[in-house]
């Protein structure tokens, strides 16, 4: 039997969904700011091009985004990390340009591609909070946002995420 993250796990866990809601009250200042420049981005379309998503711009959001390919196929939706902020990576492990179901248990992969499916659903910016469900880490919260982006503006294909973390005992907000 193979040990690796991708074996198949019979009776793995079956996680709740990642509780998203379309109202954006943030706490954590990164997620509020990722937030704030998405929809600059964003400037009254329904989503910005990956294009006007520029690193130069946000230097201190860096750490805390990712940026996902969304694949769509036969009614599946598939994620695909393109680019995962060093922060995000602590929690989560080395996750970029690998094909998530290599490299995290299939209970975390379902409740990602679940949240992906609510995005491709409502195409709004979500927020998102909650206690960590990997490699029992769930005396860490996150905070995360959500958003669309598009390759081509013609549809969603991307998502822009970026997600901060802080100890569950610590309700301080940033």
């Amino acid at each position: 039997m193979s040990t690796g993250p991708n074996r198949a796990w019979q009776g793995a866990p079956i996680l709740p969904p990642i509780a998203l809601e379309t109202q954006l009250d943030f706490e954590m200042a990164e997620v509020r700011e990722g937030c704030a420049y998405w929809q600059a981005k964003a400037a009254g379309r329904e989503m910005p091009l990956h294009a006007d998503i520029r690193p130069e711009e946000i230097p201190r959001l860096l750490p805390y985004i990712c940026l996902f390919d969304i694949r769509r196929s036969n009614g599946t939706v598939d994620i695909f990390p393109r680019l995962a902020g060093a922060k995000f990576e602590e929690v989560f492990g080395s996750i970029h340009n690998r094909p998530l179901d290599t490299v995290l248990p299939p209970e975390i992969v379902a409740r990602w591609k679940g949240a992906a499916g609510r995005l491709i659903e409502l195409r709004r910016p979500l927020r998102g909070a909650g206690e960590v469900l990997h490699q029992e880490k769930s005396f860490l919260r996150f905070e995360l946002v959500l958003a669309p982006l598009s390759k081509t503006g013609a549809e969603l294909d991307m998502m822009f995420l970026v997600c901060q973390f802080a100890l569950s005992s610590d309700r301080a907000t940033a």
